[in-house]
């Protein structure tokens, strides 16, 4: 009898987490599991890629006070054998509610994230708080072996409680919907594009200095995605001299098309996990020139191999690595040809494995 798996995620808007699960989820294997997904609320734009048999179960809530009867109930009424929780409150949720459950094995899927309570006032008491409870999880997945090692320290995780199981990405499914459509670019170029949420995170401004500095003739820059900063960068562009080169093109459902028809990939983050959004670009064959933020993106990004690391929230490097490879054609050749080995420890059926061997432990603990 397949055990029955509640993947539960705040919502489906688009992110890098709601990505790794519905790619999860369509790759799992349903003779042994029974995947079902449990979300606050079903809408965005990932809701039409959930496969069709996996039912959605929506709490009515956005609210962590608010969501937690809902999600209680849920719980009980699903029974299911483990639940795997990632991002945001939900994983608050499901840690605070864990007493009030039936019986169920708790995954937590942590990206080393007091970072990412940066809106909150409170943050480093709902931080240390949270560590004290992740601590009662039956398995602790990182997505690199930097934040398996800092999270385990942090808790004083037990022996086999902490999993670093990488992002995956679908290499087929990117390279076919990078067939479809018409090229995105006018021009020779040459073209870098980034995307992401358009807020302090993605760092666009960072980018947006480098790029002027980089003064690469007949370059153009398109930013993928929607956020609050998106008019404040536009007017940041204007002021720099570079509006005329520079395109914010909103959310688009098949980025993949703007990632293999561009010649870099550029990652200026301050902070990150491991990004979804990388792995895309370079499963597209674009090379990447990226800001090493976290250990994910140095475990990802392979100096002079895929693509080109600099130090975080530097313009001036940054500025200096997208200059090299936007006037060397025979480098990002170089480059572009050498992803596809980096990419075999992420590929969606290697990573869903690992997740299905990690399931079996658990249950069988």
């Amino acid at each position: 009898m397949a055990a029955r798996i509640l993947f539960a995620l705040p919502g489906l808007h688009g992110g890098g987490a709601e990505r790794v699960v519905v790619t999860v989820l369509r790759h799992l294997d349903r003779a042994r599991f029974e995947p079902h997904l449990l979300v606050a609320a079903a809408v965005g734009p990932y809701l039409g890629e959930v496969p069709a048999d996996v039912p959605v179960h929506a709490v009515g809530a956005t609210r962590l006070r608010r969501a937690l009867p809902g999600l209680v109930r849920a719980v009980w009424r699903l029974r299911p054998a483990a639940i795997a929780s990632t991002q945001g409150y939900m994983n608050f949720a499901l840690l605070l509610a864990r007493p009030l459950l039936p019986r169920t094995r708790l995954v937590v899927r942590e990206v080393i994230g007091e970072r990412y309570l940066e809106n909150s006032r409170h943050r480093d008491l709902l931080y240390r708080w949270y560590l004290r409870r992740v601590r009662l999880a039956d398995r602790i997945v990182t997505q690199s072996d930097g934040a398996a090692r800092e999270i385990a320290a942090r808790v004083d995780a037990r022996p086999g409680q902490v999993a670093r199981i990488y992002n995956p990405v679908d290499v087929t499914r990117v390279l076919n919907e990078a067939r479809a459509g018409e090229r995105p670019y006018a021009g020779a170029g040459p073209h870098v594009v980034a995307a992401g949420r358009v807020g302090p995170q993605k760092g666009f401004d960072l980018l947006l200095e480098a790029f002027a500095r980089a003064r690469v003739e007949g370059a153009t820059l398109t930013v993928l995605g929607e956020g609050p900063d998106r008019a404040a960068l536009v007017r940041r562009a204007d002021d720099l001299g570079i509006g005329p080169a520079v395109r914010f093109v909103g959310f688009q459902s098949n980025p993949y098309r703007y990632f293999a028809a561009a010649d870099v990939f550029a990652l200026s983050s301050r902070y990150e996990g491991l990004p979804n959004v990388v792995l895309e670009a370079l499963a597209a064959g674009c090379p990447v020139v990226a800001c090493a933020c976290s250990d994910g993106v140095r475990e990802l990004v392979r100096d002079g191999v895929n693509g080109l690391l600099v130090p975080p929230e530097d313009p001036g490097a940054l500025a200096a690595a997208l200059g090299r490879l936007l006037r060397s054609p025979e480098e990002r050749a170089r480059l572009r040809a050498q992803i596809a080995p980096t990419l075999a420890p992420f590929a969606a059926p290697t990573v869903v494995r690992a997740w299905e061997r990690m399931f079996d432990d658990v249950l069988a603990a």
